[in-house]
């Protein structure tokens, strides 16, 4: 079983849970930081990066998803590659561009289906298992 530990980053002074992934869709590479959101269904990045992937967003299946606040925003789901450390998996991810929260999220959906993710906020980083 492997083991990852990633630091929190500062966020608008806030630790938090974000680490470097890659997404992938045929032949192109996007690296990325996304939040570990253990209260999200679905991981969702921002327009810019299915651009990145050459992916027509929209072609994608329309899902909305309910935000924090009660509002919701569109996404369009689509299967692309993440490698998180050394894991490489295919994930039905979301591409929105209402993600107005400033960073991309990775939810539980496939993610969390395949590695162990432990939170440690007394020591301010996330160990990730691959097993």
């Amino acid at each position: 079983m492997k083991e990852y530990t990633y630091p929190y980053r500062i966020i608008r002074g806030i630790s938090a849970p974000i680490i470097p992934i890659k997404i992938m869709k045929d032949d192109k590479i996007a690296r990325v930081y996304a939040y570990v959101d253990s209260g999200a269904t679905y991981s969702v990045f921002s327009a810019d990066e299915a651009e990145k992937l050459d992916i027509a967003m929209e072609t994608g299946q329309e899902r909305y998803l309910i935000t924090g606040d009660g509002g919701s925003i569109l996404i369009y789901l689509h299967k692309i590659g993440i490698d998180i450390g050394e894991c490489e998996f295919n994930a039905m991810v979301g591409f929105s561009d209402r993600l107005g929260i400033g960073f991309n999220i990775l939810g539980r959906k496939d993610a969390f289906e395949r590695l162990i993710f432990c939170f440690d906020d007394k020591k301010s980083e996330l160990r990730i298992l691959d097993g």
